[in-house]
């Protein structure tokens, strides 16, 4: 039955790219004769050209972080597989890919700006700096959940922290062999990946001492730091382009191992439309939340117009890294959301129900008919998943940084640094509590989910609102930015309710986010009904395809 699961996942993963996203890249005239901003802004920092593998690498090393693999975990955990695994295959194909397609399209035409400065100069002044403000917020719960998790990775497996940090040395001599010798990329990559490889078993031969975790978080904070004021070309296209290997060797034997093998199914399809250990309780909107960057994720709309907007060579590189990136991530949602239904409940409570040590065990449950010993799949799941966390975790510092030097005007060589230390200060002093008992992510993740969604719905929104200036039929946005503005809404309402006198951790950063989501949201509309003439922005481009 998995088996069924995942192979009619990946073909209609594959016919909506070919169908879907070749209508988008129609609907909004992809062309490769406007130049990019990695050409027409290069720095060699920031801006820089890339091949289209490399950036693919990065984006979709960077967007996958945990979020695909803890969301559709717990949604299966509280609702049964049945509901996590349709949101994940409609919300991937015609709303998360979506929302990713129109944030880097609009990016790149607006030489690389944020998606928050775009909806400053579309929308308004006002309503784009609340945006800013809003996408720190969101990032911010970002840097806490994943520093949370990298650290306690490393305290449960030292094997996984001596490979991460040889992952990192091994990234940044990739970067300057690339960059400063002779030697083509093609031929360092043969080489580089399997020594990358290479560093599970070297820290199986040398695993890191066990110390405490918040020395590991410091480290991990430190780490965050550094990469993010390091030219990319040196650090962050080599570590992201590298650790997408993890990622696909994961795939690719999660998916041969569930077709040759054919687990079965021991979760349930559907476990009722409540659930008490959700936030909110609900299955409408807890479910769309919960699943998060499994389905559609706001935090893409920051990488793909942050980093990655920035590197791309061509216009339709747009569709291969972002509509594409978006349906990989949806085949990883659905194999995380296999690795839980094939464990019986006794092999999740011995797990603690922590998703990332459940996903580790499912996986290996599932390779092991092909003769992979338990512990080297545990441990090989467990370092491509910190591997994602670390990638996340530093270009979300880089994003960070740049949201301040957009908000405050800044663009220097101080503000690379200075934006990078501020950035990192409200994370750094949060990520070192507990809540209720609870590590920082478990008790923050209700909120990061309900944040992230309604980011998503005011990045749609003001991609509608692009669309309506440019004199482009907008339907195929407008319908999935009602969705997401619904749900996250819905679920910040409920979650006060829920947790008022209880948890203020949750309730008052709750009341704020919606009260700005809200307002953010209403002058978005307003500008979207506004005949188009009353709309501020570029010069509307000639009329692309007709039809809706």
């Amino acid at each position: 039955m998995l088996a069924l699961v995942v192979v009619a996942t990946c073909v209609l993963i594959l016919i909506a790219y070919r169908w879907y996203g070749a209508f988008l890249a129609r609907r909004c005239g992809l062309d490769d004769a406007r130049p990019t901003p990695a050409h027409t802004r290069r720095d060699g920092v920031d801006y820089v050209p890339s091949r289209a593998s490399m950036v693919f690498g990065h984006h979709f090393s960077s967007i996958a972080g945990t979020g695909p693999i803890v969301g559709p975990i717990l949604a299966a955990l509280y609702f049964g597989w049945g509901p996590a695994w349709l949101w994940i295959l409609v919300g991937t194909v015609f709303i998360g890919g979506v929302h990713d397609f129109g944030s880097m399209l609009m990016s790149i035409r607006s030489n690389g700006c944020s998606i928050a400065q775009t909806s400053r100069r579309i929308i308004g002044e006002r309503t784009g700096r609340l945006f800013i403000v809003f996408v720190l917020v969101a990032l911010v719960y970002v840097i806490i959940v994943f520093a949370d998790l990298t650290a306690e990775t490393f305290v449960n497996s030292g094997v996984v922290a001596t490979a991460s940090g040889w992952f990192v040395f091994v990234a940044v001599a990739f970067g300057v062999i690339v960059a400063r010798t002779r030697l083509s990329f093609a031929q360092a990559v043969w080489i580089f990946v399997p020594v990358t490889l290479a560093g599970l078993l070297i820290g199986e031969w040398l695993p890191a001492p066990t110390i405490s975790k918040n020395v590991w978080l410091v480290v991990v904070l430190l780490y965050a730091a550094v990469a993010a004021v390091t030219p990319v070309q040196y650090l962050l296209q080599p570590r992201d382009f590298l650790s997408s290997f993890f990622l696909y060797v994961v795939l690719v034997a999660g998916v041969v191992g569930v077709v040759t093998t054919s687990p079965s199914i021991e979760g349930e399809f559907f476990r009722g439309f409540t659930n008490p250990s959700a936030s909110p309780a609900y299955l409408v909107p807890a479910l769309f939340i919960t699943v998060a960057c499994g389905a559609c994720s706001g935090f893409h709309s920051i990488v793909a117009s942050g980093t990655t907007s920035k590197q791309l060579d061509r216009e339709t590189d747009v569709r291969r890294v972002a509509y594409g990136g978006m349906l990989v991530e949806g085949v990883l949602a659905t194999l995380s959301m296999g690795t839980i239904i094939v464990l019986t409940s006794t092999e999740v409570a011995a797990v603690g129900g922590n998703p990332v040590r459940v996903f580790a065990a499912g996986l290996s449950k599932i390779l092991a008919p092909l003769g992979v010993p338990t512990s080297l799949g545990t441990d090989f799941a467990l370092l491509a998943i910190n591997t994602f966390l670390l990638t996340t975790l530093d270009t979300c510092t880089r994003l960070c940084r740049f949201l301040v030097e957009e908000l405050f005007g800044w663009r220097s060589l101080a503000s690379r640094y200075l934006g990078t230390l501020l950035v990192l200060l409200v994370p750094g002093v949060l990520v070192f509590g507990t809540f209720d008992g609870q590590p920082a992510w478990r008790a923050t993740w209700p909120l990061f989910g309900s944040t992230n969604q309604l980011l998503a719905a005011l990045a749609l929104l003001t991609f509608a609102v692009y669309l309506k200036v440019h004199r482009i039929k907008a339907g195929f946005a407008i319908y999935p930015t009602l969705v997401m503005l619904c749900m996250p809404l819905a679920a910040l309402g409920l979650m006060v309710w829920q947790y008022w006198g209880r948890n203020p951790l949750l309730v008052w950063p709750a009341i704020a986010m919606f009260a700005l989501g809200v307002y953010v949201a209403w002058r978005g509309i307003l500008v979207l009904v506004r005949p188009i003439e009353n709309v501020a922005g570029d010069a509307p481009a000639p009329a692309v395809v007709a039809g809706d």
